[in-house]
């Protein structure tokens, strides 16, 4: 499942992904299917909010930032560059 957030992610969010998922699996997921994975999309995220909502053993509930605009092609250039070292 994955949940686009226009603004910053909310313990709210993730607790909301969290059921979402949880019914998924024990409503409408074969017995032979892997446990539903929930994706959360946010324009930013407290890495504290994450934390501590999910629990220490959370495989299946993801948050990550997105951009809303994409970077220069010099700043590309730039990052490939520095991931290549």
């Amino acid at each position: 499942m994955i949940d686009l957030k226009i603004g910053e992610l909310k313990h709210q969010d993730i607790g909301q992904m969290q059921m979402y998922v949880n019914y998924y699996d024990r409503e409408i997921k074969l017995k032979d299917e892997n446990k539903t994975i929930g994706i959360i999309l946010c324009q930013n995220k407290s890495e504290a909010v994450v934390q501590y909502t999910l629990p220490e053993n959370n495989e299946q509930i993801f948050a990550s930032k997105y951009l809303t605009v994409l970077p220069s092609k010099e700043s590309l250039k730039e990052l490939i560059e520095n991931n290549i070292d």
